[in-house]
């Protein structure tokens, strides 16, 4: 009983940390700086693409 324990109670940590990561990522918008952050790079990638048809 005490091995059952101990899983539900890491398992509970689990759960409440990725929550707590999440929620942060969610709060603060974290997730659109982000990409905010990389859109240039990410451009200048794309549009040095070889491409087969042109628009």
């Amino acid at each position: 009983m005490n091995k059952v324990m101990s899983l539900l109670l890491k398992l509970l940590l689990v759960v409440l940390g990725f929550f707590v990561v999440t929620f942060t990522v969610y709060f603060f918008n974290l997730d659109m700086k982000a990409t905010a952050l990389l859109a240039p790079w990410l451009e200048k990638w794309y549009d040095h693409l070889e491409r087969k048809q042109y628009i």
